[in-house]
């Protein structure tokens, strides 16, 4: 669940940990906010090239499945900027702002058509912010 992810982070953030891959921890959980924040229509990403839209909604019952997702997808420099900014992060501040978008999240109406995987349902919607939280969040280490 969304409380769970960021009842993780809590945790993590409690101690010292170590990342794996290319990013930190602070850019892993604001990755993660900025993630929210585009499931509620709160952020606005960049247009995706053609053949992501294309394809991107076509691979949507694969990331709802129960197998892991695998890591890797390259995303377009214009939305690489957005959702992966070339900074760090404050931890308590990403933190809170992972807490407001997941509150957001879950109180909002009606979402809007997903930008990236295209019309879900919140149900598959939760469940493919959930997945998407459990990929990122295993490059993050107690130390």
């Amino acid at each position: 669940s969304l409380d769970e992810v960021v009842a993780e982070v809590e945790q993590l953030s409690k101690g010292k940990v170590r990342t794996t891959g290319n990013h930190t921890f602070g850019q892993i959980i604001k990755h993660l906010a900025l993630s929210h924040d585009m499931s509620t229509g709160e952020l606005i990403p960049p247009p995706l090239p053609w053949y992501m839209r294309l394809i991107l909604p076509l691979i949507r019952p694969q990331m709802l499945k129960d197998k892991p997702i695998s890591p890797g997808v390259k995303l377009p420099a214009s939305a690489e900027s957005v959702f992966w900014p070339d900074e760090d992060f404050d931890i308590p501040e990403a933190i809170q702002h992972l807490k407001n978008s997941v509150q957001r999240y879950q109180t909002e109406g009606p979402l809007p058509k997903h930008p990236i995987f295209g019309a879900a349902t919140k149900e598959q919607n939760l469940r493919l912010n959930c997945r998407h939280a459990a990929l990122h969040l295993s490059f993050v280490h107690p130390d």
